[in-house]
């Protein structure tokens, strides 16, 4: 099915091959192929779908040029580009130079196949390849989609992030239905990674939405991103038809998910909206929805909790959970696993002097941590540097009412939610193709904000006999 519909794409062209592989995103629980060869890895149909697209790409000169260029100086994909290729880099050299230097958490898969966390010394691995291909392949997909949506095909490719949306609650639902019609297991058909699969935890007595996805906690980072998304388009008055359902239905779902990863990154993406809405608001350039959004962050929630606190019952429920999740999570098994792994990661760190172990060598619990530790610092100041040539263009530029400002700002709020989330608790230095899609989107349609803002700045003050050719008054 799979190649089936990578073949699809690739006579359709780019951007339907783009479309099918942000909808693809959703099936983080799924395998295409396994390849024992590598230890029973699982490649997901996204990576093979990643893989037509770029034969979509390729088959058209016009735009794989677009596309190459797009990672040239001083565009961001330059600087993605750079990070990338240093870390695929340190994967094939330095778990050789430090072999045995340190004692490292890594990835290893038992005579079973299913992936575990074992302590031992740093040397090479399986996973420094997988990581390796896991990042060319984020670096393909930014690239692709930076060149679609500078040429024009943004909205398209938003409407397909608000789509990919809508299947999310799809599955979401599905979760909650099957687990409670007890037939859990409609859903095993795309449920067939070597992953261990958490589908039936409870939380504080709630089923634990995970849709489809292994754990809680991969579909509340996926569910947030794409909350945030459809949250800013709506800010933003994006014209799409429901949006303000969709997004509080994604919202729903996010908060059903009891995941911890998501309430603490959550919070911190709410304030940064927030923060950017009182910004609106203080510039005079604030739209209805703003305000609508600050009066319900502001006035209506805390009221809400007021009312609920009258409530011992409610009130009661509502503090288990918040208990639950973050107040006993570091005391729980898995919580001191993931903080025994920073601290070895933080210690490889210092044992190969800050210049990392090796992308793929190291497993943390935190994106930030695991950069250091495997990537060392030349490695993090690359992932910076392309982090602030992603987002300066979008804070210099007054282009508020444009559909390309619109989409680009909803496309770096959603990556930033996806940087806070991996932050609470990725375990590699993989952001994932949803990040590397939004990234790519946004960049692709600020750079063409820019543009847009340029030509219309030129019209308005070059008299109309000018532009025909005559000096300009300056």
């Amino acid at each position: 099915m799979t190649v089936l519909l990578g073949l699809a794409g690739v006579w359709a062209g780019p951007r339907w091959a783009a479309a099918l592989l942000s909808f693809s995103l959703l099936f983080g629980a799924a395998a295409a192929i396994q390849l024992p060869v590598l230890g029973g890895n699982s490649v997901q149909p996204s990576h093979v779908l990643l893989l037509f697209l770029c034969l979509s790409v390729a088959m058209r000169p016009a735009q794989f040029r677009a596309s190459v260029l797009s990672l040239a100086h001083p565009s961001p994909g330059y600087w993605f580009a750079a990070y990338i290729l240093f870390s695929v880099a340190t994967a094939f050299f330095l778990p050789r130079i430090f072999a045995d230097a340190s004692l490292v958490y890594s990835s290893a898969r038992g005579a079973n196949s299913v992936m575990s966390t074992l302590a031992s010394p740093l040397g090479p691995s399986s996973s420094n390849f997988t990581q390796s291909f896991y990042l060319l392949s984020d670096l393909a997909c930014f690239a692709i989609v930076l060149a679609l949506a500078r040429a024009g095909e943004h909205r398209f490719l938003a409407l397909a992030v608000v789509a990919t949306s809508a299947g999310c609650c799809l599955f979401a639902f599905l979760d909650l239905i099957t687990f409670y019609a007890g037939i859990p297991e409609t859903l095993d058909v795309i449920r067939n990674a070597n992953y261990t699969m958490h589908t039936a935890d409870t939380f504080a007595g709630l089923k634990r939405i995970v849709g489809s996805y292994p754990e809680a906690s991969s579909f509340g980072a996926i569910a947030l991103a794409l909350f945030t998304f459809n949250l800013v388009l709506w800010l933003e008055r994006y014209p799409v038809r429901h949006l303000g359902l969709l997004t509080i239905a994604t919202g729903v779902f996010l908060v059903m998910s009891t995941s911890t990863t998501a309430y603490a990154a959550g919070g911190a993406i709410g304030i940064v909206i927030i923060l950017y809405s009182v910004h609106e608001v203080w510039i005079g350039r604030a739209r209805w929805a703003h305000v609508t959004f600050l009066f319900l962050c502001l006035v209506v929630v805390p009221c809400v909790v007021l009312g609920l606190m009258l409530v011992p019952d409610i009130w009661q429920m509502v503090t288990n959970v918040g208990v639950e999740a973050f107040a006993n999570k570091l005391g729980s098994q898995s919580g001191e696993e993931r903080t025994a792994w920073n601290a070895h990661a933080l210690i490889s760190f210092v044992d190969t002097m800050g210049m990392g172990a090796g992308l793929g060598a190291v497993r943390a619990s935190s994106f930030v941590v695991a950069l250091l530790a495997n990537t060392g610092i030349a490695g993090t100041l690359l992932f910076m540097t392309f982090a602030y040539r992603l987002y300066k263009p979008a804070e210099r530029m007054d282009m508020s009412r444009l559909d390309e400002a619109a989409i680009g700002r909803a496309a770096l709020m959603s990556a930033l939610s996806q940087i806070f989330s991996a932050t609470v608790a990725g375990t590699s230095t993989d952001l994932g193709l949803l990040f590397s899609l939004v990234s790519g989107l946004a960049a692709g349609a600020i750079a063409r904000a820019a543009l847009t803002h340029t030509s219309s700045a030129s019209h308005e003050f070059v008299a109309p006999h000018q532009r025909a050719g005559g000096k300009s008054f300056a």
